[in-house]
C-alpha cells in the first residue's frame, strides 16, 4: 500500500509557558513598584490660600472610572471584584464602533474571533482559540451566547442586532458552572437596556459611503405609574453592495471579435467571454477543430452556462454584498412591589440582504498537498472561470490559451494573493437573498422572599432561513448551494439565590432546552453536472442542574464554586439523492442517479463541568484572584453529509456517527486593580489550557465530483495566553484643565495554541489502495492570532458651556490567523491593522449629538474568510472584508 505524507509546518512565535507567565509576573509587579505612590495636590497659589483647599479641590474635580457591574456571574458583580476574564462594552463604545451585530466586537476584542463568510446566519465563534468552524445549520459552538437571558441555540440567531443596548459581556475561558450547553471556550451575554418607568427616548440616523442608511430609535412610556411601563425599540439598516459585478456592466456586454486563435487579446474580452455565451458557440476555432469549454473562459448551456445574449447587460445585479434588515423589540415590565419584578420581552427580525458573495482565486495543490497560487495545468481540477483580476491579467502580459497571462519567460504569470487584483469587483451569475426571519418571546420572573430570591426566564425561539450561496464566484453554473432551514426551541432557566448578608450565600438551579431543526440543501456541482438533495431532521434535548456556593469570611479573602451536571441527547435522520442535472429523478431511469440510503444516528450523554476561584483582596482598589474550571461540549454530529453511500464506501469514515465530546480543563490566575485615585484601571489574566478531543470540521475530496464534509476528533491541544487592559483618565482633577478628559483604553492579548497531537489517515478516494496521511501536531490553532492589540483614544472639549466636541482613534491589530489546521497562508488572514476615526459634538445638555466617522481608515483589503476549493475547483474563495465607509450620524434624545 503506498502512503502520501504530508508535512505540515510548525511555527513557534512565543516561548514555552514561562515566557507567559514571566510576563505577567511582570505586568503586577511594574504598577506595584510605580503605581503605588499617590498624587500630590496641584497647586494653584494664586486662587488657593491653604494646603486644606487645594486637597478639596482636588477630589471635586477628580470622578475617576466609572464603576462597571457585570451580571454575568449569577447577581450584579462590580467588575473589579469578579474572578473572570472579562471584557465589557456599554452602548457608547458599541456606537463608537458602528457595531451592528456581536461580530464587529471580534475585531475589536482580544482573544474572541467570530468569522461568518456565507452570510449572517453562519458564524464560527472562538474565544481564546477553543471553537469549532462548522457552517452548518446544526452547528454546535463551543461559545454560549444569551441574548437577554436566553440561550441562542441555533447559530441563525446568533448575530442579532445590537440595538439599544445596555452592555455586552465577553466572558473569557469555560464557564463550566454558571452557564449551561457549550460554555467550553467561554459565553457572550447581550443585555438590552430594561424600561425604568420614565418617558424617554432616542433617535438615531446615519447615513453613509455606499448609500448606507440606518435608523434605529426607541421610546419609553410609562403605562400605569409606578406598576407597567414599556420599552419598544428597533434598527433598520440598509446599504448598497459594495463588489462590482463585472457581468451586469454594458462595458464588458458589448460582442468581442471572432477568435480565430487561442489569444484574448483584451480584459473586457475575457470578461466578456465568461459572462456571455450561447449553447453550441464554440469557445475557439482551431485547425484542429472545435473546442467546447472544458477550461476556457466560454461555457454553453450544457456545459452550465446560462446563454446570456453579448451585447445586453447580464439581467444579474450590478452591485453585490448589500444590507437590508432589521429587527425590533417590545420590552413590558412589571413591578407590583419592590420584591417582585416581571419582564414580557417580544422581539423579531428579517434580512432579505444578498448572500456573500467570493472572490475567486486561483490555486492548486500538488500530489505532497502544496498549494500554489495558479491553477492545475490539466485534468478534472480545471474550471471554466478565472477572475482574471486575480490573474494578472491587467498588467500588459501575453494573454495565453485560457489559462491566465504569460510573463516575460512565457511561464503563466499570476498574483501572489487576492488583494493584489481588484478585491471588489467579480463576475456573478448565482445572486440569492439570505432570507431570514427571527421571532421570540420570553418571560423573566424575579422575585425576593425573605433571604431568597427566585430567577425565572423561560423562552421560545423560531427561525427561517432561505438562502442561495454560490460557492465558485463564477458567471457559469458551477457550485451553487440552496439552503433552507427552520428551527424552534423552548427553553427555561431556574434559579435559586440565598443570601443572608452574612459570609455565606448559594445559589442553584438548572436550565432545559428543547430544538427542532429541519434542513433542505441542494448543491449543484457544474463539473460533473451532479446535483444532490440532502434532508435532515435534528432533534435536540439538553438538561442540567447545578449548585454553585461562595464564602466570604473576612474582606480580603474569599473562595466560591460550583458544579454542573449536564445531559445532552441528539436525534438526527438524514436522506439524500444524487442525479445529473439533466436526467433528474424521480424515478431513476435515464443517466446517472442514485439514491443513498437513508442515514439515522442519535446519542444521549452525560457529564460534570465546574469551576472553583479564590481570591484576594489586599487593599480596597486591588483583587488578585485563582480559578480552576472545566468546560465539557457535548458530542457533534455532522451536518454537511452529502451522500450517505459515502459515509463507509469511499471514505472508510463512518461520518453518521458523533464525534466524541470535546473538554476543557483551564486554570487561570488574574488580577483587578485601579491606580491613582482610580485615575487608571489595570486588569489582567494569564492562563494554561489543556484541551481534549477537539472537535475538527474538515472537507475533503470525494468520487462523487463535490467535497466530503468530514467532522473527527484531533487529540490534544495546548493553550497558554494572557490578556491585559489599561484605562486612563491620567490628567482628571490636576493635569491643565485643557486636557482633564483625555482618555485611553488598550488592551493586549497573546495566545499560544497548538495541536500537541492531531494525525490524520483516510483512503485516497482519488488513487485506489492508498492513503493520506496528514500529521497537523505542532500546527497553529485555527482562528487563534498569537498576538492582538486594540484600543482607543479620545478627548472630551468642553467649548464654553456650548457643548464638547469629542476626536476618538479607534485601532485593532490582530496576528496571523489559520483558517485551517494545516497552516497555510492563502487560507488565512496576515497580521492586521484596522484603524477608525470619529469626531462628534454634543450640546450643553446633552439632547442633540453629531458625529462624522471613517472606519477602516487605511481602506485596507483583508480576508474574513476563506474557503479552500482547491481539489474541487482549483481555486481558493475569499470573504473579503467591508472597504473604507464613511459617513454621519445624528442622535436626538428626549
Amino acid at each position: 500500500m503506498n502512503q502520501i505524507q504530508r508535512d505540515v509546518p510548525n511555527r513557534s512565535f512565543i516561548g514555552r509557558p514561562a515566557t507567559c507567565w514571566l510576563f505577567a509576573a511582570l505586568a503586577w509587579l511594574l504598577p506595584l513598584r510605580l503605581l503605588g505612590q499617590e498624587l500630590p495636590p496641584r497647586e494653584d497659589t494664586a486662587d488657593k490660600d491653604t494646603v486644606e483647599e487645594a486637597a478639596d479641590d482636588k477630589a471635586t474635580r477628580t470622578r475617576g472610572m466609572e464603576e462597571i457591574v457585570i451580571t454575568s456571574q449569577g447577581t450584579d458583580t462590580p467588575l473589579q471584584e469578579a474572578a473572570i476574564s472579562v471584557a465589557a462594552f456599554d452602548e457608547q463604545y458599541l456606537q463608537a464602533l458602528g457595531a451592528q451585530n456581536i461580530q464587529d466586537i471580534a475585531q475589536f476584542t482580544p482573544n474572541l474571533e467570530i468569522r461568518s463568510p456565507y452570510a449572517a446566519t453562519s458564524p464560527t465563534l472562538f474565544i481564546r482559540g477553543v471553537g469549532l468552524r462548522d457552517f452548518n445549520a446544526n452547528s454546535s459552538s463551543a461559545v454560549a451566547v444569551y441574548n437577554d437571558g436566553i440561550y441562542m441555540n441555533s447559530p441563525v440567531g446568533q448575530l442579532a442586532q445590537l440595538f439599544d443596548i445596555q452592555q455586552v459581556e465577553i466572558l473569557r475561558g469555560p464557564q463550566g458552572s454558571l452557564y449551561g450547553r457549550n460554555a467550553s471556550a467561554g459565553a457572550i451575554v447581550v443585555s438590552s437596556r430594561r424600561p425604568v418607568g420614565d418617558f424617554n427616548g432616542y433617535t438615531r440616523l446615519t447615513y453613509g459611503r455606499f448609500n448606507q442608511r440606518e435608523v434605529e430609535g426607541a421610546v419609553e412610556v410609562p403605562l400605569i405609574p409606578d406598576l407597567l411601563s414599556t420599552r419598544i425599540s428597533g434598527r433598520m439598516n440598509l446599504q448598497d453592495g459594495y463588489t462590482k459585478n463585472r457581468c451586469a456592466f454594458e462595458e464588458y456586454a458589448a460582442t468581442a471579435p471572432p477568435l480565430t486563435t487561442g489569444v484574448l487579446n483584451t480584459f473586457r474580452d475575457r470578461i466578456n467571454r465568461q459572462c456571455f455565451n450561447g449553447d453550441s458557440e464554440p469557445l475557439f476555432v482551431l485547425p484542429s477543430g472545435p473546442l467546447y469549454a472544458t477550461i476556457g473562459t466560454l461555457t454553453p448551456v450544457s456545459g452550465g452556462g446560462h446563454g446570456w445574449i453579448a451585447g445586453e447587460p447580464a439581467p444579474v445585479d450590478k452591485w453585490v454584498n448589500d444590507t437590508d434588515n432589521w429587527a425590533a423589540r417590545a420590552l413590558f415590565r412589571f413591578q407590583p412591589n419592590e420584591d417582585h419584578d416581571w419582564l414580557l420581552n417580544i422581539h423579531g427580525g428579517q434580512n432579505r440582504g444578498d448572500a456573500r458573495q467570493f472572490q475567486n482565486f486561483p490555486a492548486s495543490r500538488t500530489l505532497d498537498g502544496t498549494l500554489t497560487p495558479a491553477p492545475a495545468s490539466g485534468g478534472a481540477g480545471n474550471i471554466p472561470y478565472r477572475d482574471y483580476d486575480s490573474a494578472a491579467c491587467q498588467t500588459g502580459a501575453v494573454p495565453s490559451l485560457g489559462r491566465g497571462c504569460l510573463g516575460s519567460n512565457g511561464q503563466p504569470l499570476y498574483n501572489v494573493s487576492p488583494e493584489e487584483g481588484d478585491p471588489y469587483a467579480g463576475d456573478y451569475d448565482f445572486i440569492r437573498p439570505d432570507a431570514v426571519d427571527l421571532f421570540g418571546v420570553s418571560l423573566l420572573g424575579e422575585m425576593i422572599f425573605g433571604n431568597f430570591e427566585i430567577r425565572n426566564v423561560a423562552g421560545y425561539e423560531w427561525n427561517q432561513r432561505d438562502s442561495g450561496l454560490d460557492l465558485d464566484g463564477g458567471p457559469q453554473i458551477g457550485v451553487e448551494v440552496l439552503a433552507t432551514n427552520s428551527a424552534w426551541q423552548a427553553s427555561e432557566d431556574f434559579r435559586v439565590y440565598w443570601n443572608n448578608g452574612g459570609s455565606f450565600s448559594w445559589q442553584a438551579g438548572g436550565n432545559f432546552l428543547y430544538e427542532e431543526l429541519e434542513v433542505a440543501n441542494t448543491f449543484s456541482s457544474g463539473l460533473a453536472i451532479i446535483v444532490q438533495n440532502q434532508s435532515y431532521q435534528q432533534k435536540t434535548l439538553y438538561g442540567s442542574a447545578y449548585t454553585y456556593l461562595s464564602w466570604e469570611p473576612s474582606d480580603q479573602f474569599s473562595i466560591e464554586g460550583g458544579v454542573r451536571w449536564n445531559v445532552d441527547h441528539r436525534d438526527f435522520d438524514i436522506q439524500s439523492v444524487i442525479y445529473q442535472r439533466y436526467n433528474p429523478p424521480p424515478p431513476c431511469v435515464d443517466g446517472f442517479c442514485r439514491n443513498a440510503p437513508d442515514g439515522h444516528t442519535d446519542f444521549t450523554e452525560q457529564a460534570p463541568s465546574g469551576d472553583i476561584s479564590i481570591s484576594y483582596k489586599p487593599y480596597e482598589d486591588v483583587t488578585f484572584y485563582a480559578k480552576v474550571s472545566r468546560g465539557w461540549k457535548g458530542p457533534h454530529i455532522n451536518g454537511l453529509i452529502l451522500d450517505t453511500f459515502d459515509t463507509v464506501l469511499e471514505s472508510g469514515l463512518d461520518l453518521l456517527s458523533p464525534v466524541d465530546p470535546e473538554i476543557v480543563t483551564a486554570f487561570e490566575i488574574g488580577g483587578k486593580t485601579m491606580w491613582w485615585d482610580q485615575r487608571i484601571r489595570i486588569n489582567g489574566a494569564a492562563f494554561y489550557y489543556d484541551y481534549d478531543d477537539i472537535q475538527v470540521f474538515q472537507i475533503r475530496n470525494s468520487s462523487t465530483g463535490l467535497p466530503l464534509p468530514t467532522l473527527l476528533n484531533a487529540s490534544d491541544a495546548e493553550l497558554y495566553g494572557m490578556e491585559l487592559e489599561v484605562e486612563m483618565r491620567p490628567l482628571e482633577g490636576w493635569g491643565p484643565p485643557a486636557l482633564e478628559t483625555f482618555q485611553v483604553f488598550l488592551s493586549l492579548g497573546l495566545l499560544k495554541g497548538t495541536y500537541t497531537d492531531f494525525e490524520d489517515v483516510r483512503p485516497d478516494t482519488g488513487v485506489p489502495g492508498n492513503i493520506i496521511f496528514d500529521d497537523f501536531s505542532g500546527n497553529q490553532l485555527i482562528n487563534a492570532p498569537e498576538l492582538s492589540f486594540v484600543g482607543y483614544a479620545q478627548w472630551p472639549l468642553e467649548l464654553g458651556g456650548r457643548g464638547n466636541i469629542t476626536p476618538r482613534l479607534d485601532w485593532s491589530y490582530k496576528d496571523q490567523v489559520y483558517f485551517s489546521p494545516e497552516n497555510i497562508d492563502f487560507v488565512g488572514q496576515k497580521p492586521l491593522w484596522l484603524v477608525n476615526l470619529r469626531l462628534g459634538y454634543t450640546t450643553p445638555n446633552g439632547s442633540v449629538s453629531v458625529a462624522g466617522w471613517v472606519r477602516n481608515l487605511t481602506d485596507v483589503a483583508y480576508r474574513a474568510d476563506a474557503i479552500d476549493l482547491t481539489n474541487l475547483r482549483s481555486a481558493i474563495m475569499y470573504a473579503m472584508g467591508v472597504p473604507r465607509t464613511y459617513g454621519i450620524t445624528l442622535e436626538l434624545r428626549f
